[in-house]
């Protein structure tokens, strides 16, 4: 099987009291070509484990595809069904909350 992975994140923050919006130059918004991309899937007991991914690590997406939470770097709750991107360049913990759970990672090096 071959995978090809790619995400693509705009984050714009505009001050609630301001009634215009500036983009800012070309420049600010850069795409970097990843050295590497890795999807997989996998089950989450209730015990926090590090998720296994690539060596160089720059963003991680993970999909809960159970039924119960899930709990990302002990810290950040994942509804069944909703999605986290986190940029980081460490493994994080997963674990599920209240029962076994499963969940998709698309890990960008």
């Amino acid at each position: 099987m071959s995978v090809r992975a790619r995400i693509d994140i705009d984050v714009v923050f505009q001050d609630a009291t301001d009634t215009s919006l500036t983009v800012g130059a070309a420049s600010e918004h850069l795409y970097v070509t990843p050295g590497g991309a890795r999807a997989f899937s996998a089950t989450a007991g209730t015990s926090a484990v590090a998720i296994a991914g690539l060596t160089s690590l720059s963003t991680l997406t993970v999909k809960n595809t159970g039924s119960t939470p899930l709990r990302l770097g002990g810290s950040v709750d994942i509804p069944a069904g909703r999605l986290a991107v986190i940029p980081t360049t460490t493994a994080p913990t997963i674990q599920a909350v209240g029962g076994p759970g499963a969940y998709s990672c698309v890990w960008v090096g």
